[in-house]
């Protein structure tokens, strides 16, 4: 889904950005929710971030809470990587990539990466209309049934005033890991 944000680009960089897993709710400009197996994935565009929350499909309990956003009170950068082990069992993996684009190229990225994601059915992407190439996209996908969990995917295009920009790319997995004491050393291949 293609939702065009009715607030103005705020002029931010992909260094300003943060993560978390403990920052509170924030108020959405647009959310889409995304049932995927005993879990709802509930996706929060806040501008040129996101939120994601991940609740237990049965009873709504909060699962995990996903900020990468601009916060004055945790300023960035990204991390490359971590993993942590949540409550009742899941683990959560998360993998960050920022990578700046040159003024000859960062249009046509920008354009690729709607068409890629406007195209997918569990996917939002958020636009402001005054500038095309700032977008915020995010796909959700089921992992295989026995890991009980899912992946999501996000792209936040920040452009310069000169020309090009940053792009960030992030790469989660949230699952059950099985009583032997997860999979050991990761989930294979789900780099960003």
């Amino acid at each position: 889904m293609i939702a065009p944000l009715s607030v103005p680009y705020r002029d931010v960089s992909a260094s300003e950005l943060s993560w978390s897993l403990e920052a509170p709710d924030q108020p959405p400009l647009h959310s889409d929710r995304h049932p995927v197996g005993s879990l709802d994935v509930e996706v929060r565009i806040l501008g040129a971030s996101h939120q994601i929350l991940v609740r237990t499909a049965d009873r709504g309990r909060l699962v995990c809470r996903e900020t990468v956003a601009c916060r004055e009170a945790a300023p960035g950068p990204l991390p490359i990587a971590i993993e942590r082990e949540l409550d009742d069992g899941y683990h959560y993996e998360v993998r960050c990539e920022v990578r700046e684009v040159d003024a000859g190229h960062f249009p046509g990225w920008a354009s690729a990466l709607r068409d890629y994601v406007g195209a997918l059915p569990e996917a939002t992407i958020a636009v402001f209309p005054a500038i095309p190439d700032a977008i915020t996209a995010v796909v959700v996908e089921p992992l295989p049934a026995r890991l009980h969990g899912a992946l999501w995917r996000t792209w936040h295009t920040y452009p310069h005033a000169g020309g090009g920009g940053d792009v960030v790319a992030t790469r989660t997995v949230l699952y059950l890991a099985p009583p032997s004491g997860g999979a050991g050393g990761g989930m294979p291949g789900l780099r960003p």
